[in-house]
């Protein structure tokens, strides 16, 4: 883990350590992960604090803080490589496990509530069918891959490949075994879903609802030794935080992107 810094003459003084050029890995870099925590709860006593303490004072905020801190010791070893990740997934994010496919995801936090809407399945017969939300670390790895290729290359299209097992080497995970198929039940839940961010409270705050995947193609055919259809996906992301999730501008969080 990071050791913090509270030498006198720190290069990151508290008055600027939440300022709107810094981030949770500058933070935790400067003060450690229990320092960044510490600071954070200081901080949030001062008239009308900044979004950025508030979250590593909230209930996550120890979990956040240790995260970045790994990240930084990987990257200092070279054993990473650096995503990037839209902030309010650090304070909100996706079910851990599975959810029954017609039920909603509702998480409420300090700092703010998702709710995750599943997307519908629309057959040739027009019948149609719940594809649930999407859930565990593929979903996150997939999300993690979308936003850095979009934010890196300044495109929201991607191409994901042209199989399954495309995908999964795309994403840094060994191919094989249902780990296939796993990320492409996970591609296509992140592909229907609709997302509400919702900031504030019941007399006022901010809504964000939209789509992660504003549309997104695919060609397959079945193939005989699953009986599944497999083929080549593409994907227009929706990468439009809120402007007013942080001073008004997007915001964004490094993440590892081969992880949890």
């Amino acid at each position: 883990m990071v050791e913090p810094d509270d030498k006198p003459g720190s290069s990151v003084e508290q008055g600027d350590l939440f300022g709107p050029n810094n981030s949770v890995h500058r933070i935790v870099a400067a003060k450690g992960a229990k320092g960044a925590v510490k600071a954070a709860q200081t901080a949030i006593l001062e008239p009308r604090p900044p979004s950025l303490p508030k979250a590593l004072a909230g209930r996550m905020g120890r979990q956040i803080a240790d995260t970045a801190s790994s990240a930084i010791v990987r990257e200092f070893e070279g054993t990473s490589e650096i995503g990037y990740s839209y902030s309010a997934w650090c304070t909100a994010g996706l079910p851990h496990r599975d959810q029954p496919r017609d039920q909603n995801w509702l998480i409420e936090t300090d700092f703010a509530r998702l709710l995750v809407r599943p997307g519908v399945r629309l057959r040739d017969d027009n019948s149609q069918e719940y594809v649930g939300v999407p859930f565990g670390s593929y979903a996150r790895l997939l999300l993690i891959d979308w936003q850095t290729e979009a934010l890196e290359r300044g495109s929201r299209e991607i191409h994901m490949g042209r199989s399954a097992s495309a995908v999964v080497a795309r994403l840094g995970i060994n191919r094989g075994g249902p780990s296939n198929g796993k990320v492409a039940e996970q591609l296509e839940r992140l592909a229907s879903c609709t997302v509400d961010f919702s900031f504030g409270n019941d007399k006022k705050g901010v809504i964000v609802n939209q789509r992660l995947v504003d549309a997104f193609s695919y060609v397959g055919e079945p193939d005989p030794r699953s009986k599944k259809t497999a083929g080549s996906w593409s994907a227009w992301f929706s990468p439009r935080p809120s402007s007013t999730s942080c001073g008004g501008t997007p915001c964004w969080w490094t993440a590892p992107r081969c992880g949890t």
